[in-house]
């Protein structure tokens, strides 16, 4: 039978995320794929998936979806909760952050606007059934690639599951997620930092930024005093390669950090770059979010990549079967042993003082 998982409304900017097209920079293809890949793969472990595996991603609102055909375990990662309604009737079950819930057929999910960050995600247990363009299944919509029709989600859209059958009937939750919200990203200098005075580049460092009303997958605009680059220098130079994290100062000089759906190359200089393990923390960044940007080493970027690493399996370890707020955890009392041994009564010695006694006609 045929399971789909059925968009009855896509939220905001929602579109099918894995882990990006590689190796394709050199023929104009972005790399694309997930805004927050740490979110992304604590998402896919809570449904028992590999870490990338497609999932649906949207951008401060998610959508409404309903499961059609057949039974479908959802994943829901990031600091945001929905309401599951049920087919057999009016009932509603609320849906915590980083838990799993399954939906029968005729199920609905919706998903509420994010608390705290961006972006958010609905991973499938088993996957979405797709055709990889160039290696991924990321929608890029500005040149029509991956997902559905190589678009964001549209209400009507439909989307085929590989799993027909949850594996069991536990739900799982996140006790100890990770938060990839700050006010502080990192940043290697370069590669045009000798456009930029010492001052300059103090002054990017010292100030606080405001993340601007123009953010999106391609690129996230600042607010802050100008950046203005060696008289010498000027603004332009000839394009060069760029990558997610890259930070451009533009004639304007308000300094753009460009994100995962961001162009190949650009032709104004760029002040730093914003390190690897810091990357999924643009993607949590919301409109009038204030961020400080710090200088590090390379060292310092692979000691905090390491880092990330180990908090990133923390978290995953920390999955845990999830019966409902307030419900007796079953299969932890049954692993108890509640019996210490069973005893003869009408021996004696098993009771000391009195009741001894009563056992054995005494009082």
């Amino acid at each position: 039978m045929l399971v789909v998982l059925k968009i009855l409304s896509p939220g905001i900017l929602s579109s099918l995320q894995d882990e990006g097209r590689k190796g394709f920079a050199g023929f104009g293809v972005p790399r694309s794929g997930a805004a927050d890949a740490l979110s992304l793969q604590v998402g896919n472990a809570l449904v028992g998936n590999s870490a990338f595996e497609t999932a649906l991603e949207f951008r401060f609102l998610g959508p409404k979806v309903m499961a059609v055909g057949g039974r479908i375990r959802l994943g829901l990662a990031g600091d945001v909760t929905a309401e599951h309604k049920l087919a057999s009737g009016s009932d509603t079950i609320a849906i915590k952050p980083w838990q799993s819930v399954t939906l029968d057929d005729g199920d609905i999910l919706s998903i509420d606007p994010l608390k705290n960050g961006a972006t958010g995600y609905l991973t499938v247990e088993g996957g979405f059934d797709l055709t990889p363009v160039l290696a991924s299944s990321s929608t890029y919509a500005r040149a029509k690639l991956g997902g559905v029709n190589g678009l964001p989600l549209q209400a009507g859209d439909s989307i085929k599951v590989r799993t027909t059958q949850p594996r069991d009937g536990l739900e799982k939750i996140v006790s100890a997620p990770l938060s990839t919200v700050t006010d502080v990203i990192r940043v290697m200098a370069g590669p045009q930092d000798d456009y930029f005075s010492d001052d300059m580049i103090s002054k990017f460092s010292d100030q606080d930024y405001k993340v601007s009303s123009d953010v999106d997958r391609m690129g996230i605009r600042l607010e802050g005093d100008e950046i203005t680059p060696l008289p010498e220098k000027g603004s332009d130079l000839i394009s060069d390669g760029i990558v997610p994290g890259a930070i451009q100062v533009p004639g304007s000089g308000q300094p753009i950090i460009l994100f995962v759906d961001c162009q190949t190359i650009g032709g104004y200089p760029k002040i730093g770059a914003v390190i690897t393990s810091d990357l999924p923390l643009l993607g949590q960044l919301v409109p009038g979010n204030e961020i400080r940007f710090r200088f590090v080493s390379l060292e310092e970027a692979q000691a905090a990549r390491k880092q990330q690493n180990i908090d990133l399996d923390r978290a995953i370890a920390s999955i845990q079967d999830y019966f409902g707020e307030g419900v007796m955890d079953l299969k932890a009392l049954y692993e108890v042993n509640l019996i210490g041994g069973v005893v003869d009564a009408s021996m004696s010695g098993h009771f000391p003082g009195h009741l001894e006694g009563v056992v054995h006609g005494k009082n």
